[in-house]
């Protein structure tokens, strides 16, 4: 009798999705590659998607992209953790949004900005605000 090899549920149509642990990391001693040159530090993203270094504090003004969903305004509810982004190593901040809802997001994703004047400008041409 032929038993078809069980599939993994983390993986759909052979996209992997095994979940990317969040760690505990020490801001001092993190070391952001090659963002920290100070070519990146300077930069501002052209677009809202765009991944942007950005090293956040506790109680910053932000701006997050939910998955699917708009951008919304939000803090910065704590410190980072360290996974995989889309451009390597980077941090998650802790962000409370939408009154109470929380989760972890990267501005290395391009789903984190910093709340400012550029970035507010950005969202009025893309008809969010």
């Amino acid at each position: 009798m032929y038993t078809a090899p069980k599939k993994d549920p983390r993986s759909i149509m052979g996209t992997d999705r095994r979940p990317n642990p969040l760690r505990y990391v020490n801001l001092d001693e993190w070391d952001d590659g090659a963002y920290s040159d100070i070519s990146f530090q300077e930069s501002q993203p052209d677009t809202l998607d765009e991944p942007w270094p950005y090293r956040f504090k506790n109680g910053d003004s932000v701006w997050i992209h939910s998955t699917g969903y708009d951008w919304y305004q939000g803090k910065i509810a704590g410190r980072p953790k360290a996974a995989q982004t889309k451009m390597g190593d980077g941090l998650f901040w802790p962000v409370t949004y939408n009154r109470n809802k929380r989760r972890y997001a990267a501005p290395l994703n391009g789903e984190l900005k910093p709340d400012t004047p550029l970035i507010r400008e950005m969202l009025k041409e893309a008809g969010v605000l």
